[in-house]
């Protein structure tokens, strides 16, 4: 998955946000002059110029504070505004320091979704000063370590999204959130309900937190997220499980509505699995499948990415340091 700054900020959101665009979607990566390395500032006389070049050493030996100090003096030197916005980016990355430090420390104290969550806010008010290189390695960190892939589109099975069920790919780049391809889902002539089934799921989902994915809305319909599964042992204490009607079988699923909102623009949904209710007995503990399923005789057409779950904290291990 190619990484963007609009995917920092699409994530930020605890359950649903979704970016305006001036067309029909947003292209993958609108800021490739943004890589480009801003030209050096000028200054007014020499002792800026050594305050500048003073701070950017205490800046990459981690001295913030005294880095900090440096650039101000130097700012007063600059001599354009947009030698002053440079110098800005310097102190502005130096107070991102004690924001890096803090969820450093929340990741030492395995609280990796809560200083994922700070990282995100962090990405946009930081993710383009200096300190964004500290940044961006442990967002992929935290990445690598909460987030299971499920199914990304890049790859895919052909066979297993046909278009007789209404399944195609799209790999023009305007269209795309993530990747090189997506998948684009809709309704069949036939009005038959609609599902989009992945497979290759764990079996035992008690390690996760929540089921997370990109969709837009090309023609608006409110779909269901469905978790299949095996159930379970029937627990003392609670209602007698679901018996099937003669000839037919027990259907035992974990059922929520997919929180969106009626815009063309891709959106990241994230559904916690505690709030899935229950049907038949269903338990986390005995997944077979994952599906987004749409009513039957509703028109629509969806372009899906990127489906993910995402782990809960680590156990804090026997014997370490107590949270304060």
């Amino acid at each position: 998955m190619k990484f963007s700054l609009k995917f920092a900020v699409i994530v930020l959101s605890l359950a649903v946000v979704y970016l305006s665009a001036a067309g029909s979607l947003l292209a993958q990566d609108g800021t490739a002059d943004a890589s480009r390395p801003a030209p050096e500032p000028e200054f007014k006389s020499e002792k800026y110029k050594e305050s500048y070049d003073k701070g950017k050493k205490e800046f990459e030996a981690g001295e913030y504070k005294d880095a900090s100090r440096s650039f101000k003096k130097a700012l007063s030197g600059a001599r354009t505004k947009e030698g002053k916005a440079q110098v800005n980016k310097w102190i502005l990355g130096c107070k991102g320091s004690s924001v890096l430090k803090k969820i450093e420390q929340l990741k030492k104290r395995n609280l990796w979704n809560e200083a994922y969550d700070q990282l995100l806010i962090a990405l946009q008010r930081y993710g383009e000063t200096p300190i964004s290189g500290p940044l961006m390695k442990l967002f992929t960190d935290l990445e690598g370590a909460l987030f299971l892939e499920i199914e990304n589109f890049n790859f895919a099975n052909t066979s297993l999204y046909s278009a007789k069920y209404g399944k195609s790919f799209v790999k023009d780049p305007a269209y795309l959130a993530n990747g090189t391809q997506c998948l684009r889902w809709q309704n069949t002539r036939d009005g038959k309900p609609g599902m989009l089934k992945i497979a290759n799921v764990p079996r035992n989902w008690s390690q996760f937190k929540s089921i997370e994915f990109w969709i837009a809305l090309q023609v608006s319909a409110i779909p269901e997220a469905v978790v299949m599964s095996a159930g379970g042992a029937k627990k003392k204490g609670t209602a007698a499980r679901t018996v099937a009607p003669r000839g037919q079988a027990v259907r035992t699923f974990l059922i929520s509505k997919v929180p969106i909102k009626k815009t063309k623009a891709w959106q990241y949904v994230r559904i916690p699995l505690a709030s899935l209710k229950s049907q038949g007995g269903a338990t986390l503990e005995a997944v077979t499948d994952f599906r987004i399923q749409v009513p039957g005789g509703k028109t629509f057409n969806f372009l899906v990415d990127d489906i993910r779950l995402r782990k809960k904290n680590p156990q804090q291990a026997a014997g370490g340091p107590r949270k304060r």
